[in-house]
Formats: C-alpha cells, sequence, structure tokens
C-alpha cells in the first residue's frame, strides 16, 4: 500500500509540472498581450509620436508592463481554482476597455473617464459617428481570441480542464511575488515623471505612464471626488472667491449699451471653425454668406473652442455660463440641478422670454434638466418639429435650412426674446455630404475626409444666408443682436494630415493646436461697416461681451469683454494656455512662440500659466461645491 501511495504522489507532481506551466505561459501571454494592446493604442490616438524609441516613451511602455504584471498578480492573490477564467474574462474586458478608449479619443482627443460612462446612453445616436472611426487595423484587439481558445482546448484535451490548485502558502508567496515584481518595475517609472500637469489634463498621465494607469489614476480620483471631498462651501472657499472677484479688473466700455433692447439670437453652428472663414477652393468660397455677413459686424479670428468630455454641451454651457466645462465627463451630467447665474435668467430679469432650439432627442446630453437649471423658458426639441427635410449626420438630421425656418415661426416676437439655436446638419462624420450635396466642389479634397467637411460647412453656411434672408423678411433684422459661432474642432487629430495641406503648414503639435479656433460673428442692429478684433479669447468669453453690448450685467461671468481687452488669452480645460505672444502645451509642458513656433525658455511663460491655471480651480470649486446657491460677490 505504502508503494502504491509513492507512485500516486509521483504521478500527481508529474501532472502538476506541466499544467504549472501551461497557466505560467498562459499569465505571460496576459501579460503581453495587453501590454502590446496597450501601447498599440498609444500608437494609434498618436499620444506617442515618432521617434518611438525616445526615453519617454520607453518609460510609458515599461509602466505599463509594470502594471499588467500587477493585474496579474491580482488575479492571483484574489482567485484560486479560477484564476485561469478570470484571468480569460479580464483579457476580454481590457481589450474592449481600450478599443473603446480608441475611438473615444480619436473623436474626442481625451481617453474614457468614469464619469463619462455615465453618457453611455449618448452611444446610439452617435453610432453613425462611432463606426467611423472604427479602423482595419483595430482589429489588433481581437488577434490572440484564436489563441485564446487554442489554450483552452489544449487545457481541455490534454490535461481534462485540470486545475492546480495552490495552498494559501503558495498561493500568497506566488502572488505576492509577482504584484512585487510589478509594483517595484512601475514605481521605477513613476517617480521618473513630472506628475504636476496630471490635475489639469487627462492626456498628460496617458503619455507618461500609460493608459492603464491612467484608468487607475482616474478610479482613484473619481473615489476621492465623490466620497472623500467635503462638498461645503468653507470661510477657506469663499475667501478664494473673494479674491477671485477682487481681482477682476472693471475694463472701459467701448460700444457699451449699443444694442441694448435689442432681441437677442444665438447661432451655435455644428463644427463651425476658424479656418475655412474666407477661403475658396477653385475660386468658390466656402462661406459666402458669413463672408458677406462679416463685412457689416464684429468678426473675431482669434477665439479658440474651450470644450472638454462635453463636446457640443460644454460649448453650450461656456457660452450661457461663462464657466468652464467639468474635469472629467460634462457638466450636463454631472452638475445638472447646480445654481447657476446665466444669459438666460439675466435676460429674464429684464422681460426677455428666452427659447433654446435644438432637433434631436430632448434627453440628449441631459439637455431636458440642464436647460431649466440654465434658466431657459422653453426648450424646442425633436418631437416640437415637422421632419420635412434631412441634411447631414448619416442622413437622419433635420436640415439646418428646415430647423432655422420652423424655429423662427415658434418664438413670440411681440416681446424680447432671446432665442438660442444649436445646429445639426454638419455633424461629424459628413458622410452624407460625399453623394449627396453638389452644390460644393471641394476639387482635390472631393471624396475626403476634408473634403466632406468643406461640402457640409458651406451647406451650414447657406442655411446661415437663408435664416439672415427670412430675419429680414420677418423685421427682425433690424432688432435683433445676431451672434454666429462654432462649438468645437471639426477635423480630429488622425486627419489631420489633409488640413495642414489645405492650411499649407507643416504639421506639429502647436501648429495643430494654433488652428483650433472657432469663428465669432457679432452682428449688432444698423452696423454697415465690419470692425475685426484679433483679441485672444474664448467661448467663455462672448457672455460678458454681449453684457456690455446690451447693458447689463455680468459680474459673476469668467470670461472678459473681448471689445474692451486690449491682450487677450484663451484657457483650455487641459490646462494649455494660449496668449497673443504664446501658446502652452500642458501635456507637452512646453511654449513655443505664437508666431515662429520656437520653443520658449520657462522663464518667460511659467508665471503667468500657472496665475491663468488658477481660474480653472476657481471654476471646479464653483461646480463642485455648488458654489453659486449660497455665495454672492462683496461689493
Amino acid at each position: 500500500m505504502q508503494n502504491i501511495k509513492h507512485v500516486q504522489n509521483k504521478d500527481k507532481k508529474s501532472f502538476s509540472r506541466p499544467v504549472a506551466l501551461a497557466e505560467a505561459l498562459y499569465i505571460l501571454f496576459f501579460i503581453g498581450a495587453i501590454s502590446l494592446k496597450s501601447i498599440y493604442f498609444h500608437i494609434t490616438t498618436k499620444i506617442t509620436r515618432k521617434p518611438y524609441f525616445t526615453s519617454g516613451n520607453a518609460i510609458m511602455a515599461i509602466s505599463t508592463f509594470g502594471i499588467a504584471v500587477i493585474i496579474a498578480g491580482l488575479v492571483l492573490l484574489v482567485f484560486n481554482k479560477r484564476r485561469k477564467g478570470a484571468l480569460i474574462f479580464l483579457n476580454l474586458f481590457l481589450s474592449a476597455l481600450l478599443f473603446a478608449d480608441t475611438l473615444y479619443y480619436r473623436y474626442y482627443s481625451n481617453p474614457i473617464t468614469i464619469p463619462v460612462l455615465y453618457q453611455m446612453g449618448l452611444v446610439s445616436a452617435v453610432q453613425d459617428s462611432i463606426t467611423s472611426l472604427i479602423k482595419p487595423k483595430d482589429i489588433i484587439y481581437a488577434l490572440d481570441l484564436p489563441f485564446l481558445l487554442m489554450y483552452i482546448v489544449f487545457m481541455r484535451v490534454y490535461f481534462r480542464s485540470a486545475v492546480l490548485k495552490l495552498d494559501i502558502r503558495k498561493k500568497l508567496i506566488s502572488s505576492f511575488a509577482v504584484i512585487l515584481s510589478g509594483f517595484v518595475i512601475f514605481l521605477a517609472c513613476y517617480l521618473k515623471v513630472d506628475r504636476s500637469s496630471f490635475i489639469y489634463d487627462n492626456v498628460n498621465p496617458v503619455k507618461k505612464l500609460g493608459i492603464l494607469y491612467f484608468h487607475t489614476f482616474d478610479s482613484k480620483r473619481f473615489l476621492v471626488d465623490h466620497f472623500f471631498v467635503n462638498k461645503v462651501l468653507n470661510s477657506k472657499d469663499r475667501m478664494r472667491l473673494d479674491d477671485f472677484y477682487a481681482s477682476r479688473v472693471s475694463e472701459s466700455k467701448e460700444y457699451e449699451g449699443i444694442a441694448q433692447g435689442k432681441n437677442l439670437l444665438i447661432v451655435q453652428v455644428e463644427a463651425f471653425q476658424e479656418f475655412v472663414v474666407g477661403k475658396s477652393v477653385n475660386g468658390k468660397e466656402i462661406t459666402p454668406n458669413m463672408n458677406k455677413l462679416i463685412q457689416e459686424s464684429f468678426y473675431f479670428d482669434n477665439i479658440y473652442y474651450q470644450v472638454a468630455g462635453g463636446n457640443t454641451s460644454d460649448a453650450e454651457f461656456l457660452l450661457n455660463a461663462s464657466l468652464y466645462p467639468a474635469k472629467e465627463g460634462a457638466v450636463y451630467f454631472r452638475y445638472p440641478t447646480n445654481s447657476f447665474h446665466t444669459l438666460p435668467k439675466i435676460l429674464k430679469e429684464q422681460g426677455y422670454t428666452s427659447y433654446v432650439f435644438h432637433a434631436n432627442n430632448p434627453n440628449f446630453w441631459n439637455r431636458m434638466l440642464m436647460y431649466k437649471s440654465l434658466g431657459f423658458d422653453k426648450f424646442i426639441s425633436y418631437d416640437d418639429y415637422t421632419i420635412d427635410e434631412f441634411v447631414g449626420w448619416g442622413g437622419w438630421a433635420l436640415s439646418d435650412a428646415s430647423f432655422f425656418r420652423q424655429s423662427l415661426r415658434k418664438i413670440d416676437t411681440s416681446k424680447p426674446f432671446y432665442g438660442f439655436m444649436i445646429t445639426l446638419s454638419s455633424h461629424h462624420p459628413y458622410t452624407y455630404f460625399n453623394e449627396n450635396y453638389k452644390e460644393f466642389d471641394a476639387g482635390e479634397y472631393e471624396g475626403t475626409y476634408l473634403g466632406r467637411y468643406l461640402k457640409a460647412i458651406n451647406y451650414a453656411d447657406k442655411a446661415l444666408g437663408m435664416l439672415i434672408d427670412d430675419l429680414k423678411e420677418q423685421g427682425l433684422y433690424e432688432n435683433t443682436l445676431i451672434v454666429i459661432f462654432g462649438d468645437h474642432y471639426a477635423i480630429p487629430r488622425d486627419q489631420s494630415a489633409e488640413l495642414m495641406k489645405f492650411m499649407n503648414v507643416q504639421y506639429s503639435d502647436f501648429q495643430f493646436r494654433k488652428l483650433q479656433k472657432v469663428p465669432l460673428i457679432i452682428h449688432c442692429p444698423g452696423m454697415t461697416e465690419g470692425v475685426k478684433r484679433s483679441v485672444v479669447g474664448g467661448e467663455i468669453d462672448i457672455m460678458p461681451t454681449l453684457g456690455n453690448l446690451m447693458g447689463f450685467d455680468t459680474s459673476y461671468a469668467m470670461g472678459r469683454d473681448l471689445l474692451n481687452t486690449e491682450t487677450g488669452y484663451a484657457l483650455l480645460r487641459n490646462g494649455s494656455v494660449i496668449t497673443e505672444d504664446y501658446i502652452y502645451l500642458s501635456d507637452l509642458g512646453e511654449a513655443y512662440d505664437i508666431n515662429t513656433g520656437e520653443v520658449l525658455d520657462k522663464t518667460v511663460y511659467e508665471d503667468e500659466v500657472k496665475k491663468l491655471q488658477e481660474e480653472m480651480y476657481i471654476s471646479d470649486l464653483i461646480l463642485q461645491k455648488d458654489a453659486f446657491e449660497t455665495y454672492r460677490i462683496q461689493k
């Protein structure tokens, strides 16, 4: 009997060795696959740029490998008999997450954050945009699936799905050894990078330490913000707000009140960028109607969009509240019940009725709830329109022409009104205009991404021209302050080659950022000659500018009056800063001369950048603690 037992133990030991080897190989396979997919994410989104073999890229890759090792070690620690299944599930989950990160980054130039997951209900509405972002090479995220299946079959056939169960002591020793190894690898990278800009810029943590690190960083930040941060506005917070508002300089008031008592009509045009204004293709103007309107309006040609995770909704918020977007996700989802000092509320006190028009689902971007917080009296949405003409956004969007015509007739024009119109036709990915719009020839760009966009904006311009004509026919043109501006970018970074060719410039991060402007046109009743202002500004500055023209107070606005500011700046949500002299890119930690593109010495800009970035802290404080519910400016 003793001999038989000895033989059984020997067989068991000899059987366990190949099982252990097979499992070890799969763990290494898991670590390698997730690391490679993460690095692919960096390359395909152009976060990692050539030359690839630099110390910065090496640190990112090694950090990613270390985190993958830690993940594998945690699986070994938590699971015993089911650790193979857990690793397979985790592989599938992380692959799906990285794929989602890739699509999201290609559109928003940001990785997915936990607050963004609250907005996943938006996915079905932008399905065409998402589909257009998928590329054949993204198959890499599923390339290891056949090997996973082969592994499962192999283990089932040769080892009858045998599982090597470790005793507690061996399990703890092996798992902690793996975790410690991964942690040492990661820590060596973590201590080498500058993490000061991580609080402003979601791209910087990704670029420095990898996308896997970012999701860990984001999860920790989310937990701290939601469960460990005091939401009560304390005395220290009030002092910060007092100091900020006390530092606001009162500027001269040129043009003050010239549109007082007039109606206000604002059109936020989807993806309308400044680089198309005044440009022609094959001798034909891209935006002839806007070019004409500019000749009898204030035109600001140096305005940078400041949107973040809320995209179009962020532009709406920047204009109507003159506050910065949220750090993660969208204000419209995260703070829809906050108290705000807004354009609709200010005008309501002066007897105006406010309308917001958007021919989309009323719950998209949580607009139904948010518009109430912003103070709009009436929200006219998809169900309120006769859908009689489809143009743009996959062929299902109500045409801008019909949208303008119907919206104008829903306004009670017998008393002062504020109408805020948000267009749809020129929404990414512009595929509708490839075959269905023949009125504009994109020339050498015909059939390309940029060519489709030029057609879309030419159509948007045509519809805007029809709106101007309609206002004149209705007798409203001479009694209405008309504002037209773009909400955000049109050409994502991975399509930038065509844009650079169109603008006849060499690609660089500096040049790409310099082109991220939106047009701002403000037509005052009675204007017959145009006034061009090239002061640097952002969408946050529109409300104070209107306050000057219409004669109302905007003390709580964070923006400035663009008509009475000699030198300006634009602060972006990621901490980047554009001034009259330089562009500071927070993800690179460098500033470039606005004219030459030369890298500047830090002593030239560092103090100013830090001072301007303080505005972001104040805006975040207002949002996170709902400061305007109780705070009043000390006058």
